[in-house]
């Protein structure tokens, strides 16, 4: 089970990334969404990413517990629920998804990176909580810019 919460915490293994494992991370819900909407319906495609939410708290959890850190670098489950939930809730369109989805990604790192109120907040919770917490904020603002965004073109 270790072996498995590790596998999750880590991306597969993308948070141990030497170059922003938090943006590499972040990309790795991408290919999972599409996939999953591929060939499933869109309400199993939500549950999906309600999944990832449960399971990264527990992974994160776990991951924070044996090293010891309270939000260590390598968790990158956390991006990448809330950037699958991100795309889920993000109009796209199929023609527009090659512009639209780059703007979607970069706005969720900037709002994940300089931790606007309330989401700084939300690191103050301990363990995985804290950890997938911060992420669904900046996921919330990444949506609201975004919007913002396409309603102002």
């Amino acid at each position: 089970m270790d072996r498995f919460y590790t596998t999750v915490a880590t991306g597969f293994f993308t948070g141990y990334s030497n170059w922003a494992p938090g943006t590499v991370g972040t990309l790795v819900a991408i290919p999972i969404y599409f996939l999953v909407n591929l060939f499933f319906s869109s309400f199993v495609v939500l549950l999906v990413g309600i999944g990832l939410l449960v399971l990264g708290y527990f992974a994160s959890e776990f991951y924070s517990s044996i090293s010891e850190e309270r939000d260590p670098k390598e968790v990158v489950i956390d991006e990448i629920a809330a950037f699958y939930l991100l795309i889920y809730f993000a109009p796209l369109g199929t023609f527009s998804m090659v512009i639209k989805l780059p703007i979607l990604f970069g706005l969720f790192r900037l709002f994940d990176i300089i931790k606007l109120y309330p989401a700084n907040l939300m690191e103050r919770f301990e363990g995985g909580l804290g950890i997938m917490l911060d992420d669904l904020v900046a996921a919330g603002y990444a949506l609201v810019a975004y919007l913002l965004i396409l309603w102002a073109l």
